[in-house]
């Protein structure tokens, strides 16, 4: 077993922000591509999993960014598992340019789930798969991904923008894809006056699904470290927390 996975990308004009650079919920959907190959080099892919009824889902991301690739560069993802901690799986990620120049570094949290009712499951039901699935310790940014806490509504509080579970915005999971929060995350923080291109740390935690036709409210408010951005569906439940931070 290698000790990593790697795919390389080209940035495409639509994959750009209005900078001309990769937006970063692309970035994020392609290093989602790179660990459903990674998982598979370790003998855990779509294909293995599926056997027993069971799907990836992750639960939470940090992205740190030093230089977004622009339009028509190449880059590379790198990824790799630093195995189990009971249900979940820690998976970290490095982006490169040509040069072989750190673009950015990721780390995230996943479990193993049924596919029909996004319960966990433990990796030691899927005996007959290889129970060994660390490639490398190193973290990419030198600690697993923190988990946030969801900040509460008050009646004060009031939402930046309103998203929809419209058509486009659904997957082959017939809901919202975790990367599209991301992406509703940067449409917030524009309304809301900010500098989105000068965004260079990315922690999202994923609460729940969102379904066809259901409507999320997006709030922000000031943290310690930077803002918090999160949503609500319509019937208050949580949905995601995303924590920002600003290249000064």
């Amino acid at each position: 077993m290698s000790d990593y996975s790697e795919i390389q990308f080209y940035t495409k004009s639509t994959d750009c922000g209005t900078d001309s650079c990769l937006a970063p919920y692309v970035l994020l959907e392609n290093l989602q591509e790179t660990a459903d190959n990674g998982a598979a080099d370790t003998g855990w892919g779509r294909d293995e999993i599926g056997e027993y009824g069971c799907c990836w889902i992750v639960l939470r991301c940090r992205l740190h960014i030093n230089r977004l690739p622009s339009w028509r560069e190449k880059y590379t993802v790198r990824t790799w598992s630093c195995g189990s901690r009971k249900i979940f799986f820690d998976r970290e990620y490095e982006v490169y340019d040509e040069d072989h120049n750190l673009l950015a570094g990721a780390t995230s949290v996943w479990i193993l789930a049924e596919k029909d009712t996004h319960k966990p499951v433990s990796p030691s039901k899927l005996e007959s798969l290889p129970q060994d699935v660390v490639q490398s310790d190193k973290l990419a940014l030198g600690q697993t991904c923190p988990k946030l806490k969801l900040p509460r509504l008050s009646e004060e509080l009031k939402p930046l923008i309103t998203k929809y579970a419209d058509y486009t915005e659904l997957d082959h999971n017939h809901h919202v894809n975790n990367t599209r929060y991301l992406a509703w995350v940067y449409d917030a923080l524009f309304k809301g006056g900010y500098d989105v291109h000068k965004v260079c740390d990315i922690n999202i935690n994923y609460i729940s699904e969102v379904k066809c036709g259901q409507k999320v409210d997006i709030y922000s408010i000031e943290s310690e470290e930077g803002l918090l951005v999160f949503g609500y569906r319509d019937d208050s439940s949580g949905v995601f927390v995303c924590e920002i931070r600003f290249r000064i």
